[in-house]
This record gives structure tokens, C-alpha cells and sequence, in this order.
């Protein structure tokens, strides 16, 4: 019997090498892109290990026997007289010892019998190593099916637990979330699953028994067609039977658990499934709106800010720590992570691609082990094991890209810099600094020479320069960005402070052209202190010009949380709005500017025309729906401008939910009532019985 454990063990490990092995070598080749093929690709070497290692010895005689004995290659296996038979000259020529007459070897057929037991050649040393090596082996083999039937029974026990945990939450009572999960089930052809309430876990998740777990807080936090896009992405798990497969491949873990590679593969499966539901979602509920969840959701997933329970391994959460979120928001928001072949071509190729794999691991020779060895393992030999020191000296890399330009250093352990941080004053062992611009790359290396001193190595494009005027400009520069990125902005902001005031500080943040630097000396600067408007105003330009989007937002969002504006300082950040990218964007730093919005005309109209500039329904929805929500009574001013903002808001949904929350606190004016009912033609009738019943408390019969 344990023969053929450790017979089907090395065979699966030989087959799931090959397998996984090809695979990523695959996919790293770039011949694997397209995710659905990649996902057939790494399930089909994944789970085909596992039949291939046991049909295998029915189906194929190339065997190749493994010895029983671990030897050396310098040993000899020489066959041991019987019955007191003497052994040949050649023997003793060999070395061998033996009590042997001169008559004896006269008489060669002394020599009767083919012995049964091997007499080794080798030294006591030799001999004894051997063993340890065979003690060593056999523990393993033994441990082994030891250690996967426990993996596999708290397998079991967790998907049992999990289903009692899931029963016991309360069943949903939000009516609207049960309708549009009996909708996209529908779509999906799937039974409509059963929705539940969590107070702990953060993140939804489908559980055993087609059920979805939907956190309180993060369903609160959503709104309409994100949570729609939430339900939809859980539903796309149960109609690609994910939580099966996340089982079936968790008990193939556990069962070969000496194979590493099949945490890779678990992980590159969980990705593409996740992938494969956000398609599947977005098409259903909308891209942005399962973007924006996915964000709130992993956001508050983060093992940094949350206080709940963790994710159960067994439930294909949507945004488990562990997941790549900008892998999949970027596969949301600007690729087509699956694409949506017919089901009959699918389902012959991948049965094509499981019968080629599986071919390929049967022709793998077999491996046979005739006799396993016992065991003979010293605990007390193991008192000798080789120790590593691993090194304790730290190692800093900073990376910088934008566009054209790259800029990298690297350095071990400590720095220290001048006073006006220009410069290396002493380092422990090297720094390395690069940096390409406009196709040139310049790069220098500092190198601690043990006595205190530098030496210091400059090339331009690979070939080595010496280091000039222009060179030691270039390096100075760069040790500065160094120091600012190592140590931050404040100590270098409040140094500049206290020696041109304001004024030198704004210089500092024009020069350089790396976006991160320029909002890190922004940032520094407002951490000062409240500060005037005409600095503001100045801060305001500075972050409309900065080349990443990301960066312009961000630093529009903290002037406006900086301190209230005046009305003149609003006009400016609204106008320079349209120069921040993405709609997501811009609605971000609307807003955050949106509970310190002035009710004035000149800012009012400033902000509609910033949020017509913003093409997306949803995020300009959201924009609106912000404003009206931050105050008790909406008073006419703000209404038309609200009403005017809708111009180019095409959805139904979007406009009714406008229209509806506007209905809750705008005035009774039968003018902005006309107005209301004119901008509400055009929806359907759903829709516009929604925005009429909404009326009904300005409007009493």
C-alpha cells in the first residue's frame, strides 16, 4: 500500500510539474491573452494532474523502476557467497575480506548458489548517510497522505461551518434588492438565490447553497445601480458555479500540498474568475457602477481599516485583501476581460484542450517504486542542520513614471545628506540613481569606498562619462528628489518657508516636473497653515497643470479641503475642472467641494457647466444627487440649477433618481414645479409615475 501512495505521489508531482509548469511558461511567453483561454488552460493543468497520476498505471507500460536502495555512485552491489562459499580472486581484488584457504580458491565451485542479500562497497560514512536519506524519505511518504487527509477533513469542516454561519444571518427585506436579483438570476439562468444580511464580513460573498451574503454597512453605503452591480457580480459566481470549483480546487491543493506551484495556479484562477464576474456584471449593471463598488468594497476589506471578520477561504468573495484591484478595474474600465464566444464552440475547445494536456502527461514514463524503504529516522541527527543568516541591511527603491519619463534609485541601507540635501555627505554601501527623459538616460553610481568617502561613476546612455558641470548639475537634482522622496516635503517646505517665505515655497513647487513631487510640496505647503486666497489661487493653476490626472484631482481635493473658499476661489476650481481627466475624477473633486458650495449665481452656474462636462450618467447623477442630499430645503436657485445640470443626463433611471430626490426638498413653486414636469417628459412610464408620486406632497389635491 504505500508503495503505491508514494508511487502515485511521485507521479502526480511529476505530471502537475509538467502541466503547470507549461502552462505559465505559456502565459509569460504572451501566448496566452486571452483571459477565457487562459482560465481553460490553467483549470485543465490544474485538475488534469490529478487524473492523469491515477489513470496512468492502467494505461501505460513505459515504466521506469526507481532502486529499492538509495547508493552511491561510486558503490557496488556485489553478490554475497551462500552457504560459507568463498568469494572469487576478484573479489579480494576488490577489497573484500574473507577467511579464505589457498585450497579454497583452487576449487572455484565452492561458488553454488546466487546469494540473496547485497554486500555494499562503501565506508561506514557512507553507509550511514544513506540511512539518514532513507529515514528521511520514508518519513516523508509517510507524512504525507498524513498531512493531506487532515487538509482535506478541515476542508470539509470549514464548507460545513460555513453553510451553518450563512443560515443562521437574517434573510434581506429590501424589496428592491430582491427584485433585481430575481431579474439578473433570470438573465443569468440560475434559481433565484436566497439574499442575506452580514453585520461582519465586509465584502459580499456566495455561500454553499446558491445563497449571497450582502454586508449591511456596504450595501448602505451604495447606491441604486452600484448595489444592482454588486448583486450582479455574485450572481455571475453562481452561474459559472465558481464556489464549486473554488472547493474542488481547494481538495486538489490539499491532497498534493507538496506541490507549490498549486498555490499559483489557485491564485490565477481566482483572478480569472473574478475577472469573468466583473464582465459578466458590467454588461448587466454597468461598468463604472461595479468600478466604483468594487473600490468601496475592497476599501473597506483593507486588513488597515477594518474591525470584521475575516473572509471564509471556501466563499468566492468580491474583494477579498488578497485580490488584485487594479488588475480588475482596469480590466473594467478599459479592456474586455472575456470575451462571449458561442457555448458549443467553448465547450469544444476546452474538451479539445483537456484531451491534448492530458495526452501530453500520459506520455510522461511512469515512475514505479518496487520496495519502499523502512523507516530509520534519528531525531537526534537532525541537531546539525544547516543554519542560514540571512542579511539584515535594508534595501530602498524609489520608481517614478510618467509618460516619457523614468526615474529610479536604489540604495542599501543608511543616507546621510548635506544640509541642503544636494549632496552625499556619507552612505553605507552604494547608490544608484537613473533617470530617462525624452529617450536619453542618464545614470550615476555613488559607492561608499570604506574610509568615509565616495566614489562616484556617471554614464549617459551606457557609456561612461566623466562627471562634469553639466553632469553634477543633473546629480544634484536627483539626490534632492532622493532626499524629498526618503525624508518627505515638510522638512524641505518649512526650510524654504523660513527663508523666502510663501513665495520660495510656490517657486519650489513649479520646478519639478514629476507630478507626485509637485503634489507632495503642495501638500507640505497647506499642512503649514491656512493660507491666503492669492496663494490658493496660485496652488489652483499649479494643480490644473500637473501632467497626471490622478495627481490633478488629488490636489484640487485638498485645496478644497484646505479651508472654506471664497466664492471667487470656488469659480477657479470649478473651472478647473474640465482639466481634470476622467469623469470619476472630476465628480470626486465636485464633490468635495459641494458642502462649502456658495448659493451664489456667478458659482451656481459655474458648477452646472462643470457638471454637464462630465459624460457619464452615473457619475454626473451622483454629482447632482450630492448637492441636493447636503441640505434640508433646496432653495430655488439651486433647484433650476439642478434642473438645468440634467440637460445631458440621457438614462431614465439617472434622470427619475435626480428628479425624485430634488422632489423631497425643493420648494412649492409652481413655476419650478412646471419646470420639473417639463424636464420629467420624455421618461417612461415607470419612470414617470416614480417622479409624479414624488410630487404629490407639493402638489395636494
Amino acid at each position: 500500500m504505500i508503495e503505491a501512495l508514494a508511487g502515485w505521489l511521485l507521479n502526480y508531482l511529476l505530471h502537475s510539474t509538467v502541466l503547470l509548469g507549461g502552462v505559465w511558461a505559456l502565459e509569460r511567453a504572451g501566448w496566452l491573452k486571452h483571459p477565457a483561454w487562459r482560465e481553460a488552460f490553467w483549470r485543465a493543468a490544474f485538475f488534469g494532474a490529478v487524473l492523469t497520476a491515477s489513470v496512468q498505471p492502467l494505461t501505460q507500460v513505459t515504466r521506469v523502476a526507481l532502486p529499492d536502495e538509495w547508493m552511491s555512485t561510486s558503490g557496488a552491489v556485489l553478490a554475497a557467497p551462500a552457504n560459507d562459499a568463498v568469494p572469487p580472486p576478484a573479489l579480494l581484488a576488490a577489497g573484500m575480506s574473507a577467511d579464505v584457504t589457498p585450497a579454497d580458491v583452487d576449487h572455484p565451485r565452492a561458488i553454488t548458489s546466487i546469494p540473496d542479500r547485497p554486500v555494499i562497497l562503501e565506508d561506514e560514512a557512507r553507509v550511514s548517510r544513506r540511512a539518514v536519506l532513507q529515514g528521511l524519505l520514508a518519513a516523508l511518504l509517510l507524512a504525507w497522505p498524513l498531512v493531506a487527509l487532515l487538509g482535506l477533513s478541515l476542508t470539509l469542516v470549514r464548507w460545513l461551518a460555513l453553510r451553518r454561519q450563512v443560515r443562521a444571518l437574517p434573510q434581506s427585506q429590501d424589496h428592491e434588492l430582491q427584485q433585481a436579483a430575481a431579474e439578473l438570476a433570470h438573465q443569468a439562468g440560475v434559481p433565484v438565490p436566497t439574499l442575506r444580511v452580514s453585520a461582519t464580513w465586509a465584502s459580499p460573498l456566495v455561500a454553499p447553497g446558491g445563497q449571497i451574503c450582502l454586508p449591511d454597512a456596504l450595501m448602505r453605503r451604495l447606491e441604486g445601480q452600484q448595489r444592482v452591480a454588486v448583486l450582479a457580480h455574485e450572481i455571475a459566481h453562481l452561474r459559472r458555479r465558481d464556489l464549486a470549483w473554488r472547493l474542488a480546487a481547494r481538495l486538489v491543493s490539499q491532497l498534493g500540498w507538496l506541490q507549490p506551484m498549486n498555490r499559483l495556479a489557485m491564485r490565477r484562477l481566482d483572478l480569472l474568475a473574478e475577472l469573468a464576474c466583473d464582465r459578466w456584471a458590467a454588461v448587466e449593471a454597468g461598468a463604472m457602477p461595479l468600478a466604483e463598488s468594487l473600490y468601496v468594497c475592497a476599501r473597506d476589506s483593507a486588513p488597515t481599516t477594518r474591525a470584521s471578520r475575516p473572509m471564509p477561504v471556501l466563499a468566492s468573495a468580491m474583494a477579498a485583501t488578497r485580490s488584485p484591484l487594479m488588475t480588475r478595474l482596469h480590466a473594467l474600465l478599459e479592456e474586455s476581460p472575456m470575451s462571449e464566444s458561442t457555448p458549443v464552440r467553448r465547450r469544444l475547445g476546452r474538451l479539445a484542450l483537456a484531451s491534448g494536456l492530458c495526452a501530453l502527461a500520459l506520455a510522461v514514463p511512469m515512475l514505479v517504486i518496487g520496495k519502499a524503504p523502512t523507516i530509520n529516522f534519528d531525531l537526534g541527527s537532525v541537531g546539525g542542520a544547516v543554519s542560514s543568516v540571512l542579511g539584515t541591511g535594508k534595501v530602498t527603491r524609489i520608481v517614478s513614471i510618467t509618460d516619457d519619463h523614468d526615474r529610479r534609485a536604489r540604495f542599501d541601507g543608511d543616507i546621510v545628506f548635506n544640509a541642503e540635501e544636494t549632496d552625499i555627505v556619507s552612505l553605507d554601501r552604494k547608490l544608484e540613481i537613473s533617470e530617462t527623459l525624452h529617450g536619453v538616460t542618464r545614470r550615476a553610481e555613488i559607492v561608499s569606498d570604506g574610509k568615509g568617502g565616495t566614489v562616484r561613476r556617471y554614464w549617459i546612455d551606457d557609456d561612461a562619462h566623466a562627471l562634469d558641470d553639466t553632469g553634477k548639475e543633473w546629480l544634484s537634482g536627483q539626490i534632492a528628489l532622493l532626499a524629498e522622496s526618503t525624508q518627505g516635503s515638510d522638512a524641505r517646505t518649512r526650510r524654504l518657508q523660513a527663508r523666502g517665505g510663501v513665495a520660495a515655497v510656490l517657486a519650489d513647487i513649479e520646478k519639478p516636473s514629476d507630478p507626485f513631487v509637485r503634489k507632495s510640496r503642495l501638500d507640505a505647503l497647506l499642512a503649514t497653515g491656512p493660507q491666503d486666497d492669492a496663494t490658493l489661487s496660485r496652488l489652483i493653476a499649479i494643480a490644473g497643470r500637473l501632467a497626471d490626472g490622478f495627481q490633478r484631482r488629488s490636489a484640487l481635493q485638498a485645496i478644497v479641503e484646505h479651508r472654506t473658499l471664497s466664492p471667487a476661489l470656488q469659480r477657479e476650481v470649478l473651472a478647473a475642472v474640465h482639466q481634470v481627466d476622467g469623469d470619476f475624477e472630476r465628480r470626486q473633486v465636485l464633490e468635495a467641494l459641494t458642502p462649502q458650495l456658495a448659493r451664489d449665481d456667478a458659482v451656481l452656474s459655474a458648477w452646472q457647466q462643470a457638471v454637464k462636462e462630465i459624460g457619464g450618467d452615473f457619475e454626473k447623477r451622483s454629482a447632482i444627487v450630492t448637492l441636493i442630499e447636503q441640505q434640508d430645503r433646496v432653495d430655488r436657485a439651486v433647484a433650476l440649477n439642478v434642473l438645468g445640470a440634467m440637460d445631458g443626463l440621457d438614462g431614465d433611471f439617472e434622470r427619475a433618481q435626480v428628479l425624485v430626490a430634488l422632489a423631497e426638498r425643493m420648494p412649492v413653486d409652481p413655476e419650478l414645479i412646471a419646470r420639473y414636469r417639463q424636464t420629467a417628459r420624455g421618461l417612461g412610464t415607470h419612470e414617470r409615475g416614480r417622479v409624479e408620486q414624488a410630487l404629490d406632497h407639493l402638489t395636494p389635491s
